[in-house]
């Protein structure tokens, strides 16, 4: 199947950005990219251990979507490929409404300059990840 630069650009970026997040994930225990999402489900369930669980399963489904993409790339399409893609959208637009949309509501972002430009930063960070992931699942499906 013919790729464009773009797209293989992004499918390389997207894959060494999951997999390192998922490596820093397990190796901090914060999920990586997703650490404000465990903030808050550590809030909601009060229990280390389920949190500890959570984490480290998002934090292997970064992993496991990372070696895929970068598998696929140099070998060809795989079909699972597309079902751990779309896993992990689900995941990253819970994190965009969890930390983005319910965390602006929560937070101080507003109160300063440097909030409001770290709160864009991060937002613009979340729906790039979350564009380049759904271009390469749409890439996987045609």
């Amino acid at each position: 199947m013919k790729r464009s630069a773009g797209l293989a650009t992004l499918q390389v970026a997207l894959a060494f950005y999951l997999i390192v997040a998922g490596i820093l994930g397990l190796m901090r225990s914060n999920a990586g990219e997703l650490a404000g999402v465990m903030s808050l489900l550590n809030n909601l369930f009060s229990s280390a251990t389920i949190t500890t669980i959570i984490v480290i399963t998002l934090a292997i489904a970064e992993l496991i979507a990372g070696v895929f993409l970068i598998v696929e790339f140099f070998s060809g399409q795989i079909h699972l490929t597309s079902v751990i893609l779309l896993i992990f959208i689900v995941l990253w637009i819970v994190n965009i409404v969890l930390i983005d949309i319910i965390g602006l509501v929560n937070g101080n972002y507003f109160r300063s300059t440097a909030g409001v430009l770290a709160y864009l930063s991060q937002l613009s960070r979340h729906l790039m990840i979350l564009g380049a992931t759904l271009a390469i699942k749409q890439r996987t499906r045609a």
